[in-house]
């Protein structure tokens, strides 16, 4: 018998060779009608001899249709441990997988073995070292380890939960499932993967083709094969020394991987943003012109992808409806997950799940587009030099302009010449802040430009003090400038200069202006801002250890939003200043 079934596997191969590889589908349907693990175990030795087309995933290192099909064929009926080999199903660059009967316990399982000349010290390693990882994950929507062993040329072998289920993309498609639906499927996939990281294990090869759906709708998370533990074991061995670039797949590694960087656990998240964007689109985000591996690489690493309703938009099968459910906060949520900076992207894969569940409900989202201040740092990181000389030649032009602005006027209309000053003064310390500072943030070596800035900026806010007199609106605007340069200073929770007591010192100034317009029958907007300059003060106070003066600080913030929000008109005015609690 299985030289029989070899036989004709050959010849159904040799067949669909001679056709063109679109119409291998149609071939398959019609010659494997009712044989789902003959046609998967062709369609594997198919895509063995057509390569792999990606520019870091291994080909298929030369074999012959004929070659693939009786390297399989002499393993089928062979036993291995307490299993049976029935059949092919998939077969990488390292390993094959077999569907095998378990004698002992009566049930399918897919056994996963070292291929014929691969067996490299590297390679063992790192085979007994995803059966490891695999042990140590038990979860609903991963594929179970059942045991593992040892063959009789002494390759290990491990047998594993046999998935008779559809890729995702596939499942989804022959369903035509809903949007809705397609997002419930997917955040178990998230669940999957978030415990995963809760194990210190990240997968690095999520796509569809390593998840499967069973027939009862579960998806199934597969192949760990290049997984990394984000703290490596002694019983582990630490990270091996075998080159996994040649075995991920470029279409759905995150920039990271591709520049071949340390990658963390927002790796998998652009994966599964790759994933989902897949999903909902039927489309790559990423469209190179030609098919060289430098093409795709660099649109990983560079390109924007469109927005996922642009390019259902965009391609003519779509139906309007799929484009307006997209629009708004999926676009947000997918293009969040795949931001090219890893700090830019949701930082767990429990926020990326939890913002589809709260899109699902019809409550806001974290997610949000890539501000104007954002977009403007991307070109000035592309054209640094550039830019660069061009801010030294806007400041020398400002500085000369305002210098003799001001000698020009000195010498007549006094109260018009203050007025001036005061104006332009204020609006160069806010192009400081708000515009310059957060331009130049992101560049390498900026440090000590970002603390020349501050500095300035605080000769000039210190000034404006002096002559803002007692008007509200700039009192506030003060407070709001001295706020943004404690931020830069030394706000534990967002990119700083590290100087805690600069921070201190600008955060108590707002703080003393605010509570002034306090104590002058401030808006409740106002009172709002005095809360939270108190609230950072305490946080810079809790870095520094002063754990007394912190609580104090927390308590004056929490007493003065639960005295706002008493007030008769809170609930007219939630709706505009929640959002700043």
């Amino acid at each position: 018998m299985p030289n029989e079934r070899a036989e004709r596997l050959a010849e159904l191969v040799k067949s669909a060779l001679e056709l063109p590889a679109q119409s291998w589908s149609a071939f398959l349907d019609q010659e494997c009608k009712g044989e789902a693990e003959l046609r998967a175990e062709i369609e594997s030795l198919l895509a063995q001899q057509q390569g792999s087309g990606g520019f870091l995933e291994e080909p298929a290192l030369g074999f012959a249709a004929e070659d693939l099909v009786r390297d399989s064929a002499c393993k089928l009926g062979q036993i291995i441990g307490d299993y049976e080999i029935l059949s092919l199903i998939a077969r990488g660059g390292m390993g094959e997988v077999y569907l095998a009967h378990d004698r002992k316990l009566r049930r399918k399982v897919a056994l996963k073995l070292i291929r014929r000349g691969m067996d490299t010290a590297d390679i063992v390693r790192h085979f007994e070292r995803e059966g490891r990882l695999l042990a140590g994950l038990n979860h609903l929507n991963i594929a179970q380890l059942y045991g593992s062993g040892v063959t009789a040329e002494g390759n290990p072998f491990f047998a594993m939960e046999y998935v008779a289920g559809q890729r995702l993309d596939e499942y989804c498609e022959e369903r035509s499932l809903t949007t809705s639906a397609r997002l419930d499927l997917f955040r178990k996939i998230c669940a999957a993967v978030t415990y995963a990281h809760q194990h210190l294990v990240i997968h690095r090869d999520i796509k569809p083709a390593n998840i499967r759906v069973t027939a009862a709708g579960e998806p199934k998370l597969l192949d760990f094969g290049i997984a990394k533990l984000l703290e490596p074991e002694a019983s582990l061995g630490g990270e091996q020394t075998l080159t996994l670039a040649s075995v991920m797949t470029p279409e759905y590694a995150s920039p990271e991987q591709v520049r071949g960087e340390t990658v963390a656990t927002t790796s998998d998240v652009y994966s599964l943003g790759v994933v989902l964007y897949r999903l909902l689109t039927g489309q790559s985000p990423y469209r190179p012109k030609t098919t060289r591996p430098d093409e795709l690489a660099r649109a990983i690493t560079d390109q924007d992808p469109d927005r996922p309703s642009t390019a259902v938009a965009n391609d003519q099968k779509s139906e309007v409806s799929n484009q307006k459910s997209l629009r708004g906060d999926l676009d947000n949520i997918v293009l969040m997950a795949m931001r090219k900076e890893p700090a830019r992207r949701y930082q767990s894969v429990v926020q990326f799940s939890d913002d589809i569940r709260r899109h699902l409900d019809g409550l806001p989202v974290s997610a949000h587009k890539d501000t104007v201040g954002y977009r403007a740092s991307k070109f000035i990181r592309r054209h640094q030099v550039g830019v660069l000389a061009a801010l030294l030649v806007a400041a020398t032009l400002v500085a000369g302009i305002f210098a003799t602005e001001w000698e020009a006027r000195r010498a007549n209309k006094q109260r018009l010449r203050a007025e001036r000053r005061f104006e332009d003064v204020r609006q160069l310390a806010h192009s400081l802040m708000f515009e310059i500072h957060d331009s130049v943030r992101d560049l390498q070596g900026s440090t000590p430009t970002r603390r020349l800035i501050v500095t300035r900026a605080l000769q000039y806010l210190d000034g404006l003090a002096q002559e803002a007199g007692e008007n509200p609106s700039l009192q506030r605007e003060l407070a709001t400038a001295y706020e943004k340069v404690g931020d830069i200073q030394g706000n534990p929770y967002s990119a700083n200069l590290g100087d805690t007591e600069g921070a201190l010192t600008s955060y108590r100034k707002a703080a003393r202006i605010r509570e002034t317009l306090r104590q002058t029958g401030a808006t409740t907007e106002t009172e709002m801002e005095l809360g939270r300059t108190c609230r950072a003060i305490g946080d810079v106070l809790e870095v520094k250890g002063d754990l007394a003066n912190t609580l104090d600080e927390y308590r004056r913030s929490l007493q003065i939003f639960e005295q706002v929000a008493q007030r008769p008109e809170w609930p007219r005015r939630a709706g505009r200043t929640g959002s700043r609690l």
